[in-house]
C-alpha cells in the first residue's frame, strides 16, 4: 500500500513506523520541521500512567507499555522514564477508588497511603490531612520530542519519506485510492491516515474541535535538590476539583533546570497558526502559589516555560475512526491533552484500521457518531 499520512506527531510518526516495518510505502508530510514546537508532541516530558478513573483507559495503557518498551529498545536510546507517581487527593474523593478498581481488575499492582506515608515516601512533595495518595510504580514520563524523532527515524530506516515543510492542503478521492494535494504539488496515495493535531479540523469541518493555548512552567529548587530527583520525586496528578482543573509535575529530568509543573485545565480558544506563547501571568502566578503549598522546596524562579497546544472535544474524549465520504481514510485527533501516552498505541491502531484489519479493543465510544 502507498500510505500518505498527514502530520508527523506523536500518533503519526508512531503509524509511519508500524507502516513502514510491515513493507508499506509510506509518506509522511509535515507542515513544520520534524519534532517542532508549534503543536502538542513537543517537550522533554509526557506523563505516562495506568492511573485511571476509566477502565477503558487503564487497559489501553497496559497494552501501549510494551510497545513503548519496544520503541525504546529499537531505538537505542532513553525514552521511557519509570519514575514511579502519586495520584492523590481527598480521601472521598471518587477518581481514588475507581483508579484503584480499575488497577486491581487488570492486575496493576499499587500501594494506597495515608498523607502522613505519601509525605515520608516523597520529602519534596506535602499532602494535607484527610488526603490519601494511590502509588503507581510503573507510572514515570515519556521524553516526548525524543519519542517522535525515533519513531520518524526508524521509518525512514524500513524505506518511508518524511516531506518537511509540506503543507497538506486536502486530499481528494481518486479512482481507488486519494490525491493528496500539497503546497509542493499532488502525490496519490492508497490510503491516508489524518493525524493533524490542532489542524485536524481543517480538514473535517464537521468536527466539534477547539484549540486551546496551555502553559507550563519549570521552578528551581530553593534547597534540597536531591529531594526533587526521579526515584525520589514522583510524577505527580492532584485529582480533578470541582472547576476540572487537574496540577500535576514531573521530578527534575535532567535536561531542563527546574522541576516541571502545569494545570491540566482547558485554557483559551486560539487559532493554531497565530498563537500568543508569551507566558501568561496569571498562570504563573498560580503555579507559583500552588509550589509554595505543595512543594516548599522549591523557589518561586522560573527556569523555563512553554505554550503548547490541546485539541479538544466537547466531552474531551479522543477521536478515532473514518474520515466521512473518504474510505481508506481514517483520523486520530481530539486527544484533549491527554493523549501522548497513548500515541504509541494509537499510531498501531490506526495502522490496522487503514489496512482493513479490527483493532482487539472495542473502540466505538472514540467514533464522531456520539458528537
Amino acid at each position: 500500500m502507498k500510505v500518505a499520512i498527514v502530520g508527523g506527531g506523536g500518533v503519526g510518526s508512531a503509524a509511519a513506523r508500524h507502516l513502514a516495518k510491515e513493507g508499506h510505502e509510506v509518506t509522511v508530510f509535515e507542515r513544520f520541521t520534524a519534532d517542532h514546537d508549534q503543536g502538542s508532541s513537543f517537550g522533554e516530558s509526557r506523563v505516562t500512567r495506568k492511573t485511571y478513573p476509566d477502565a477503558l483507559l487503564t487497559e489501553l495503557m497496559t497494552a501501549a507499555y510494551p510497545l513503548w518498551d519496544e520503541l525504546q529498545d529499537e531505538a537505542g536510546e532513553n525514552l521511557f522514564v519509570r519514575a514511579g507517581g502519586l495520584y492523590f487527593g481527598r480521601r472521598d474523593h471518587p477518581h481514588l477508588q475507581m483508579i484503584c478498581d480499575a488497577l486491581a481488575r487488570y492486575g496493576v499492582p499499587f500501594e494506597r497511603f495515608e498523607a502522613k506515608e505519601a509525605n515520608a515516601r516523597f520529602p519534596g512533595f506535602r499532602l494535607k490531612d484527610g488526603e490519601i495518595g494511590v502509588c503507581q510504580a510503573d507510572t514515570g514520563f515519556l521524553r516526548a520530542s525524543a519519542c517522535v524523532r525515533a519513531n520518524l527515524r526508524l521509518a525512514q530506516k524500513h524505506g518511508a519519506e518524511l516531506r518537511e515543510n509540506t503543507q497538506v492542503l486536502d486530499f481528494v478521492p481518486d479512482g481507488d485510492g486519494f490525491r493528496v494535494l500539497t503546497d509542493a504539488g499532488d502525490t496519490p496515495a492508497d490510503r491516508v491516515v489524518l493525524t493533524a493535531g490542532p489542524w485536524l479540523g481543517r480538514f473535517l469541518t464537521h468536527l466539534p474541535l477547539k484549540v486551546t493555548r496551555q502553559q507550563y512552567v519549570y521552578l528551581k529548587p530553593a534547597r534540597y535538590p536531591e529531594r526533587f530527583q526521579a526515584g525520589t520525586f514522583p510524577v505527580w496528578i492532584e485529582a480533578q476539583d470541582p472547576k476540572g482543573l487537574e496540577m500535576y509535575g514531573f521530578p527534575m529530568d535532567g535536561r531542563v533546570d527546574g522541576v516541571k509543573l502545569a494545570q491540566h485545565a482547558i485554557g483559551p480558544v486560539t487559532d493554531p497558526d497565530a498563537v500568543d506563547r508569551n507566558l501568561d501571568p496569571r498562570i504563573a502566578t498560580a503555579l507559583r502559589a500552588y509550589a509554595a503549598e505543595r512543594m516548599p522546596d522549591l523557589s518561586g524562579e522560573i527556569t523555563y516555560s512553554k505554550t503548547c497546544l490541546y485539541t479538544v472535544t466537547p466531552d474531551r474524549v479522543f477521536l478515532i475512526d473514518e474520515a466521512p465520504g473518504k474510505p481508506g481514510a481514517v483520523y486520530v485527533g481530539g486527544l484533549c491533552g491527554e493523549g501522548f501516552k497513548f500515541t504509541v498505541l494509537f499510531g498501531k491502531i490506526a495502522a490496522d484500521l487503514v489496512l482493513g484489519r479490527k483493532p482487539r479493543w472495542e473502540l466505538s465510544r472514540f467514533r464522531a457518531s456520539r458528537l
